[in-house]
């Protein structure tokens, strides 16, 4: 080799030393950039793509090299070799290092923006670029559409409950009525004795199925309870475990019912949602939820055990329980077991006592040929019957009641909010509810389910015992130890791991379910249509107990004194003593608080919804600021105002105003705030843009469940009016039988034949009743007072006071009215000259005017 040659490739080896010693310095940098914590923007993204690219460059730079140079296998350079192998090689993983803290480096700023805008932490500029990435719709539109939707939607609703209050108005009148037409004995027996009427006060106060006003007020507080699942779902968290059970059993089986019913099954599956976010909260990791004494599980073990979790039961394990009776085996796999099994039947076939060894111990019987043959063949048949049950339950997936697979659907959803959870780490939790918690409690007990006539024999027992030990390892995807107490179920490891990825895949499909509005076809306008009040049976007991709990714990599920817990709670008063009283009464659940389902599309609510995508609608035609810049909601608002100035839109600068009007409006009204610079509200706008395409969907749904509620409210309206027209006619055929003229003497046969009485009292009469309990009238002209009462029209009396012959006072009493005073416990009526007593005046009425 020349020395120009030898000098050129000493100045090229040289170049290329200087290019890579560098390496190190990069390694350093990526070092610093793993341990940044800047916010990921645009700049930061083309900063690592250009430190990516100088890698690239690096790479094609070696292989270059690599491909135009001999390299010496011995690290020497020889010949044409200038660059020793080792060199090389040393180069090569300096830049193997290099590219992948720069990927790692790429990879943590996705993880962080993806974390961002999951959580919504964006600024406006990074919204702004989100919207310019997605396809521009007519959004305004549809929102548009919503609210006038749900506008007309509150103004059904008002009108709706006008018609339901007289309705139900008219309902209390007949029954008052009917009432008072077969009790008017006892409301005179009621009335002499002022010790009797204060003892049946006293019971009737204390009594829960004995007094209407308390009863009502039951009614009222078992329908919160069932259509709030915030308070159930607070409570069962603040009661002793063992009481849980008992209460549980209430909740789920009482006042949810134990057949499946849409509008029950939507609600329990609402509270189960909060109970599973609240726990879900409270602990650490996800193998936590599956703790004893959790709240959860408890739940869904009462849940499991209605109706069409037995149904499911029975369906699926019938069948395949009956072919383990039939089969006439023994799945025993413990070598001490069979090998005693095995000197019983020579025993007892022989009639002689067997020659082996009883002495030895567990692993010398597992050698023996004859134990391990049989072990064999157990295991085998152990397998089949397995793979039976596997076969079954993926098979039938389809017939797991929803409810189930929804749940299992948000402890999923959940899990993978609240925790870094492996997937088999939740999909172990999938198979605790589904199997371990469900399946398995018949499989070992199929008596209790009714799943066989009769009850098995203890070999049959055992083996659905060995059966079920098998398939919990397979649905908790784990595998038999040798170390465990389970050592001896190994040789079914094999059988597991072949069914362990159809398990997986079964829990995949297990939880691919649509949402309970979907489903169920039941959502939350549903309470508007309903012309059936929702019923449940429940004991005395029960209501005691419930009351009592919710009492103690008042304060803790609802702090606002005004919350309509605390409302009945304060109206039911004292809390009746824990009684062992079973029998069941019927409660017609009734909503008292009907305005709040107003306030959920309210005028508020709805500027909130419209100044939202007022606000997104805006960002499309706003440049996109730097960084440098002011980042709030109202500093993008504001360069939007200069924009539209600067350009002369005025339709831009228009919808800007409007928006800043209707965040004063918002404001004031306490939907939003300016203490946190409206950050809470952006955060919200940067929620529903990353999110559009599903909220474009729920908008879909929104509108198709609005358009069907206003249909169901109208067709509901004219139910109500039929309704009131039928009652209205009963009412008025009720007044005619009963309250007619006893004797024909007293019918007027003048100008109004339909005229009852006049009937003459004194004042001194009346007041010796005990009709009279106070008088404004002069004593002097007591003695000269008379009381004409007559009436004209049936439940309207009229009342003419007169003193020495001249009129004075005309007063008109309601018969309705009077029964409602009764009903509310008011004894007295006050009148513009007398006070009168309700229940002698209501006997007085009877004894002259009833039939």
């Amino acid at each position: 080799m020349s020395d120009e040659e030898k000098n050129f490739g000493k100045e090229e080896k040289e170049e290329k030393e200087q290019e890579f010693s560098s390496d190190d310095e990069d390694a350093q940098d990526a070092d610093e950039l793993l341990e940044e914590k800047t916010v990921v923007d645009e700049s930061g993204g083309k900063k690592a793509t250009l430190k990516l690219a100088e890698t690239s460059q690096m790479r094609r730079e070696l292989n270059k090299l690599k491909s135009t140079r001999k390299l010496d296998p011995s690290g020497s350079s020889s010949g044409e070799t200038d660059l020793p192998q080792s060199w090389m090689n040393t180069r090569e993983c300096l830049l193997l290092v290099l590219e992948a803290r720069m990927l790692l480096k790429d990879m943590i700023q996705l993880k962080l923006k993806e974390e961002r805008v999951k959580n919504g932490n964006l600024s406006a500029s990074e919204i702004q670029n989100l919207l310019r990435n997605q396809k521009e719709e007519q959004e305004t539109d549809w929102i548009t559409e919503i609210q006038e939707l749900k506008r007309n939607l509150v103004s059904e609703v008002r009108r709706n409950h006008v018609l339901e209050r007289e309705l139900n108005k008219l309902d209390k009148r007949i029954a008052l009525l009917i009432k008072n037409r077969g009790n008017i004995q006892e409301v005179l027996a009621t009335s002499h004795s002022s010790k009797k009427k204060t003892l049946q006060s006293s019971d009737s106060k204390n009594g829960v199925g004995s007094d209407p006003r308390k009863l009502e007020h039951y009614q009222n507080l078992f329908y919160l309870l069932q259509t709030e699942p915030k308070y159930l779902a607070n409570l069962v968290y603040l009661m002793n475990a063992d009481k849980m059970e008992t209460f549980l059993d209430t909740v789920i089986l009482t006042l949810y019912g134990d057949a499946f019913s849409p509008r029950e099954e939507y609600l329990i599956l609402k509270l189960f949602q909060l109970s599973i976010q609240k726990e879900m909260s409270a602990i650490k990791d996800v193998s936590a939820f599956l703790q004893a004494d959790s709240v959860v599980p408890r739940m869904v073990i009462t849940y499991n055990r209605r109706k069409q979790g037995v149904e499911y039961l029975k369906s699926l394990l019938s069948p395949l329980i009956k072919n383990v009776i039939g089969k006439d085996v023994n799945l025993e796999l413990r070598p001490s077991n069979v090998y005693n099994a095995m000197i019983s039947d020579i025993e007892i076939s022989t009639g002689e006592k067997s020659q082996l060894d009883r002495n030895l111990k567990e692993e010398q019987i597992a050698e023996i040929e004859e134990v391990k043959s049989i072990i064999k063949t157990r295991v085998s048949q152990l397998e089949l019957l397995c793979q039976s049950f596997v076969d079954g339950i993926i098979g039938n997936l389809s017939k797991i009641p929803y409810g189930i697979r929804w749940i299992c659907k948000q402890i999923r959803l959940i899990s993978r909010e609240n925790f870094e959870a492996k997937e088999d780490d939740i999909q172990k939790v999938t198979g605790y509810f589904v199997y371990y918690r469900f399946i398995n409690v018949a499989l070992v007990s199929p008596e209790a389910y009714d799943i066989v006539e009769r009850e098995v024999n203890s070999t049959v027992r055992k083996n659905l015992v060995y059966i079920s030990k098998v398939l919990q390892k397979l649905f908790n995807l784990s595998l038999f130890e040798s170390s465990s107490g389970d050592k001896y179920y190994t040789p079914l490891n094999d059988f597991i791991k072949r069914n362990m990825e159809s398990v997986r895949e079964f829990f995949v499909d297990l939880v691919e379910v649509s949402e309970p509005d979907d489903y169920l076809q039941v959502d939350r306008y549903m309470e508007l249509t309903q012309k059936t009040k929702p019923v449940i049976i429940i004991s005395i007991n029960e209501i005691a107990m419930t009351h009592n709990y919710l009492s103690a714990n008042a304060e803790k599920l609802a702090k606002d004194k005004e919350d309509p817990l605390r409302l009945i709670l304060n109206d039911l008063g004292e809390v009746p003593g824990t009684s062992l009283d079973d029998r069941e009464i019927q409660l017609t659940l009734t909503n008292r608080f009907k305005n709040n389902m107003e306030e959920e599309i309210s005028a508020s609510a709805s500027l909130y919804a419209e100044t939202k995508e007022l606000i997104i609608s805006t960002f499309r035609l706003i440049p996109v600021g730097g960084m440098d810049e002011d980042q709030s909601l109202l500093g993008i608002l504001n360069s939007g105002k200069r924009y539209a100035k600067d350009k002369g839109n005025a339709s831009l600068a228009s919808q800007v105003e409007r928006i800043l009007d209707n965040i004063k409006i918002l404001e004031a009204e306490g939907y939003i705030t300016k203490e946190d610079n409206y950050a809470s509200f952006l955060r919200d706008i940067a929620l529903e843009v990353a999110n559009r395409a599903q909220i474009r969907e729920q908008q879909r749904k929104e509108i198709k469940r609005l358009t069907q509620t206003l249909k169901n409210l109208r067709k509901h309206q004219a139910y109500l009016n039929d309704q009131i027209q039928q009652y209205n006619n009963y009412l008025q055929d009720c007044r005619l039988k009963h309250y007619q003229s006893k004797t024909k003497k007293k019918k007027n046969k003048g100008e109004n034949p339909g005229k009852i009485g006049p009937f003459k009292f004194s004042y001194g009469a009346l007041q010796k009743k005990g009709v009279i309990l106070d008088s404004e009238v002069p004593a002097m002209s007591r003695k000269k007072t008379v009381f004409y009462i007559s009436s004209e029209e049936v439940g309207v009396f009229d009342i003419v006071a007169k003193i020495a012959g001249l009129p004075v006072e005309k007063m008109t009493l309601e018969l309705d009215d009077l029964l409602e005073r009764n009903y509310n416990n008011i004894n007295r009526l006050e009148l513009d000259q007398v006070t009168l007593d309700v229940n002698f005046t209501i006997h007085l009425i009877n004894k002259f005017f009833l039939k």
